[in-house]
């Protein structure tokens, strides 16, 4: 069995990120859905919500991209490569708080309201 995890990324403003080997992950949009219990087990339903998609990201510290670059960054389209052949986009996503620069590492998130599987 092949697992899958997150392999490349595409921005659609600064190209090809430099991924740190297993520091990324990616949660798609959808729906979150709340229980709610009634007084007998057959009035027991839920409630929906649309949540965000989310790509937390660790990169390599090239240089080629400053800190201050990432966390600026918004209205970027990504496109996220998953080593089972799977693509997703994430149109007009932003940077959610200013990127955090480590020991040659950079993390950043994104957030976007959709993310189709392409």
């Amino acid at each position: 069995m092949k697992l899958e995890r997150v392999h490349r990324v595409i921005s659609s403003r600064l190209g090809e990120l430099p991924l740190q080997e297993g520091g990324s992950t990616f949660k798609p949009a959808g729906k979150k859905r709340e229980t709610k219990s009634g007084e007998v087990p057959e009035n027991t339903g839920y409630t929906e919500k649309q949540t965000f998609a989310e790509l937390k990201l660790k990169l390599n510290a090239t240089g080629a991209i400053g800190v201050e670059e990432m966390s600026d960054m918004d209205e970027d389209t990504l496109t996220i490569f998953t080593t089972g052949g799977k693509q997703y986009m994430m149109p007009n996503a932003w940077v959610t708080e200013p990127g955090e620069l480590g020991d040659a590492e950079m993390s950043v998130t994104y957030n976007c309201g959709t993310s189709p599987r392409l």
